[in-house]
């Protein structure tokens, strides 16, 4: 009966005694000795239902050689090997190539140990993965002490047997963690159920305001459904489908852009960018040109004719509202993004380098230099930042932008040091004022203000993104896990997500002015409760 806990293991000083290792007159290991009881543990584990991979640097010759001799390489199910993947531990595709050949995907990462002698390699390596790392300190060679953040293992054991009794443990575990993700997977179906309801939920509110406030003058039932809140719910919708693959998420897609393309795009504005993020991702996926070609034009009227503030900064002229010389904290998230990912798709360098600036020159006027926090919006007509608000989702487009982006681009040194640098200030203050049940308040600063779900669902997600990514130090995993308890709660038994502010103009005089914020089940709240508890099931 085959075990919950899938095994990755190395095999120098892990399973053999690399002090024995015979050499022929090419550099090959010929034969080589167990580590005294390592033999019998290998052919333990595979009798109990253990999966297992040998995951190991050194030459295919060499493997097969001291394994057709011990006679227990029928233990491995997949040999991966340096030699023939073409880079050596901490690689990330030596994980990724163990992963493609035993079937496996982000989903089983929980479930997945990664067993080796050396800090640098193994352990570095399984926890940038993001799988459990234990580090069998048997060995008097290489590294003995922990010289990057990255070095510190999950688990140490210094003997086979002692390994042997720990993976016993992690296979009790593994039945608790099966539990809460069967939770966790059912709460994100649900979520995916009711997210095409509310996605084409009409927002009365909105349409009743831009009956006498349509700064475009065009048809309004173009912006009934395309908006800032179906952009990011469509995003987060995307980023499911690239997980899972289930293609009801990408029809879901393509009947809401299909739709759109029939009706007609509304106006061009920093809100009525956000969908088209998604659509670029589409458009590459699928090849589609009727995808493409509306992309190309928005992206090219945001270089030519956006409008903008001193020092060229994107204002954030919306459906409604021209906020005359105004920085908010949402553009980046809602258009920089989508002109980033443009600017890869066409390898267009202008685009690229006005997606880099406009993340610099909003951190410039939006960051506040104290806390790391970030302000709403800066006006440069009134040189401040309006009520000094540091507003909970605001922060969050933030705390996911930043890694979004700089996985979307290949940023320039400097400019991927300076935001990498803005991202961890940030994530120390949220550590800071983060509730003592996980949740975030619509006010970071201020544990007066309600709490709110889709700040928190953005901030988890931002650092469990920057964790894997390497943005941010694995011990932020533990303020993103805190919040998943409280939301999961949150998510009613038809897959609502409660407790989500409504949308939210600038607050230009009173902090008050979010405190007032309704609360209301919105397709936004839906995608990042989705992307959140997404990522949070692959560091169960």
């Amino acid at each position: 009966m085959n075990k919950n806990l899938i095994i990755f293991t190395d095999s120098g000083d892990t399973i053999i005694d690399e002090s024995t290792q015979i050499y022929d007159d090419r550099g090959i290991v010929t034969e080589a000795a167990f580590i005294p009881g390592a033999g019998e543990v290998l052919r333990q584990l595979k009798e109990e239902g253990y999966r297992i991979a040998l995951v190991a640097d050194g030459e295919w010759e060499s493997f097969r050689n001291v394994y057709r001799k011990n006679g227990l390489g029928y233990c491995f199910e997949e040999w991966i090997v340096s030699e023939v993947v073409g880079e050596q531990k901490p690689a990330r595709v030596m994980f990724d190539t163990a992963m493609e050949k035993m079937g496996l995907t982000e989903a089983d990462k929980p479930f997945i140990v990664m067993i080796g002698n050396n800090l640098k390699k193994d352990v570095a390596g399984a926890n940038r993965y993001g799988i459990t790392s234990v580090w069998l300190d048997w060995s008097p060679r290489y590294f003995h002490s922990v010289e990057e953040a990255d070095w510190q293992p999950d688990y140490t054991v210094k003997t086979p047997e002692a390994l042997k009794e720990l993976i016993g443990v992690l296979e009790g575990k593994c039945t608790e963690k099966k539990e809460l993700l069967r939770r966790v997977n059912d709460k994100i179906d649900r979520m995916v159920n009711a997210f095409t309801h509310i996605l084409y939920e009409t927002d009365d509110t909105f349409l009743k305001n831009m009956e006498s406030h349509n700064l475009a003058g065009d048809d309004i039932a173009r912006y009934r459904y395309w908006e800032w809140t179906q952009g990011v719910g469509l995003f987060g919708l995307w980023k499911l489908f690239c997980y899972e693959k289930k293609e009801k998420y990408l029809d879901t897609l393509k009947k809401y852009y299909d739709r759109q393309i029939a009706i007609g795009f509304p106006a061009l504005n920093v809100n009525t960018a956000a969908p088209y993020l998604t659509m670029s991702f589409l458009a590459e996926y699928t090849g589609e040109e009727k995808y493409l070609q509306p992309c190309i034009q928005a992206a090219e009227e945001i270089m030519e004719s956006f409008p903008r503030t001193k020092e060229g900064g994107f204002q954030h002229k919306t459906s409604d509202s021209v906020n005359e010389q105004e920085l908010w904290d949402d553009t980046l998230y809602m258009t920089v993004l989508f002109l980033a990912n443009m600017g890869r798709i066409l390898n267009d360098e202008k685009m690229k380098a006005e997606a880099e600036y406009q993340f610099l020159l909003h951190d410039k006027y939006l960051c506040d230099r104290v806390t790391g926090l970030w302000y709403h919006g800066w006006s440069f007509r009134e040189k401040n930042n309006f009520a000094g608000a540091f507003w909970g989702r605001g922060n969050c487009w933030i705390t996911m932008a930043i890694p979004e982006f700089l996985a979307i681009q290949d940023c320039s040194e400097p400019v991927r040091r300076m935001l990498t640098n803005t991202l961890r200030a940030q994530i120390e203050s949220l550590k800071k004022y983060q509730a003592l049940d996980g949740m975030w308040h619509t006010l970071v600063d201020d544990e007066d203000s309600y709490v709110e779900a889709s700040a928190t669902c953005g901030f988890a997600y931002g650092i469990l993104k920057a964790v894997k990514d390497d943005l941010a130090d694995r011990s932020c995993l533990e303020t993103a896990a805190k919040a998943a308890a409280p939301i999961l709660d949150y998510i009613s038994e038809d897959g609502v997500v409660n407790q989500v502010s409504y949308g939210t103009p600038m607050g230009r005089i009173s902090r008050d002015f979010y405190r007032e914020i309704e609360l209301k089940p919105m397709p936004y709240g839906q995608a990042l409760a989705i992307l959140f508890l997404m990522e949070y099931r692959t560091i169960l």
